[in-house]
């Protein structure tokens, strides 16, 4: 019997702002490894340079709490994938340490309840 990819190489959706990047793992990879991966996807599309100087130290990594809309729990870098209880194709959030060592809030657009009604009739 061969294993289900989706739960050896899942996937994840790392959400910031109206950023959203589907980035595939393993199953056993440490969440500072997730880090350097999500930093090589972000340099890689970086056309303004937002992010040169950026390191994995200055990126945290968030999932919402399953019972709360507002409280989001850390994912700590020793930790490996499996054992954060994540599923294939969770969102991840991400955000970034300022200049004076404070962190973002996290906030990820919502395009079912941020979008705005737009006329289109003529």
């Amino acid at each position: 019997m061969t294993a289900d990819i989706r739960t050896t190489r899942p996937y994840f959706r790392f959400k910031r702002g109206t950023l959203t990047l589907l980035i595939e793992t393993r199953a056993t990879a440490k969440i500072s490894n997730v880090k350097t991966q999500l930093l090589s996807a972000l340099q890689a599309h970086d056309e303004d340079n937002s992010f040169a100087g950026l390191n994995t130290s200055n990126i945290k990594l968030l999932v919402q709490q399953a019972d709360a809309d507002s409280q989001y729990r850390p994912l700590a870098d020793t930790t490996k994938v499996s054992d954060c209880g994540l599923a294939d194709d969770d969102a991840i959030y991400f955000v970034l340490q300022k200049d004076d060592g404070s962190w973002e809030d996290p906030h990820a657009a919502d395009y079912d309840t941020d979008a705005q009604d737009v006329d289109m009739s003529y």
